[in-house]
């Protein structure tokens, strides 16, 4: 007897096996043995996505890896994504990478938006969950908050977060009061330091520019440069590190974007607004170049 969660692994499977074959969810029902209706609320209660949006999400992402690794015409691929024609493809095309396919193959960056889904049974914080991902130049970033080495131990993160909520409202010229920022530096990395790795953690707001201080904190400004920028929901207390372990374990390595040598840093933005589940919007951000 199978499990409802190796039930969705199967049709996770069956929809990537067939991304180019009529997909709908009557059919995709009846190989599963469920009802449509049993199975598109067990599909989105597991994946977080509707059957119709992972189908539509899968079916153009792998449009956008062939636009840019093949030479197929762009009318073939809109076929084969399960458009009746250039122009619907265009639109849907667009409204997933805000550009248009012809105008994503002349640029030539792959940024694969939604990988093949692992239906594993928790509830935990997830890469193939993310729900956007968008590259952007940004000027520098002025930072102010707390900053302590994890030498001792990840504790440090949470005492540097109570510091921040205590005294944000003394931080002058606060960019956007609706997010904080968590900074990994990793300037002083250390991975061997006692088994403990080690490096500088900030839990800061942004500024406009920067100002005077309150006692004990501390300015970081970051350079201007180009980022990738990953949107998802979560609560704040999550780990992120499954997101961290996504990204640079199984997206970076599909796409065409290569990390920046010279900025070894990422950042965490999170929303201050949280919905009824207790979960707010999330950025998380890595260099690029």
């Amino acid at each position: 007897m199978k499990t409802n969660i190796q039930i969705i692994q199967e049709v996770v499977d069956y929809i990537d096996s067939h991304l180019e074959d009529r997909l709908d969810a009557e059919s995709i029902s009846r190989q599963a043995g469920y009802s449509r209706y049993h199975l598109s609320r067990m599909f989105t209660s597991i994946t977080g996505l509707s059957l119709h949006t992972y189908i539509q999400r899968r079916r153009l992402t792998e449009a956008a890896r062939q636009l840019v690794f093949t030479d197929r015409p762009v009318m073939d691929i809109a076929l084969s994504a399960g458009y009746g024609s250039q122009q619907a493809f265009t639109v849907g095309f667009r409204a997933l990478f805000r550009t248009t396919p012809r105008a994503f193959r002349k640029k030539g960056d792959f940024h694969p938006l939604q990988l093949k889904f692992t239906a594993d049974g928790t509830d935990a914080l997830r890469g193939d969950r993310i729900m956007d991902i968008r590259t952007m130049e940004s000027g520098p970033i002025y930072l102010a908050g707390y900053k302590k080495n994890t030498r001792l131990g990840f504790f440090v993160i949470g005492q540097c977060w109570r510091r921040l909520h205590a005294a944000k409202h003394t931080i002058p010229n606060r960019k956007d009061p609706d997010f904080l920022v968590g900074l990994n530096d990793y300037t002083k990395w250390d991975a061997d330091a006692d088994r403990q790795p080690a490096f500088d953690y900030y839990a800061a707001s942004e500024q406009t520019q920067p100002g005077r201080l309150p006692p004990g904190m501390e300015a970081k400004e970051l350079p201007a440069g180009k980022y990738v920028i990953f949107r998802f929901r979560a609560r704040s207390t999550d780990s992120l590190q499954p997101v961290a372990d996504y990204i640079y374990k199984t997206w970076f390595p599909q796409s065409t974007c290569r990390l920046n040598g010279h900025a070894p840093y990422d950042f965490a933005r999170y929303g201050e607004e949280m919905d009824a589940d207790g979960k707010s919007l999330i950025e998380y951000w890595l260099p690029i170049i």
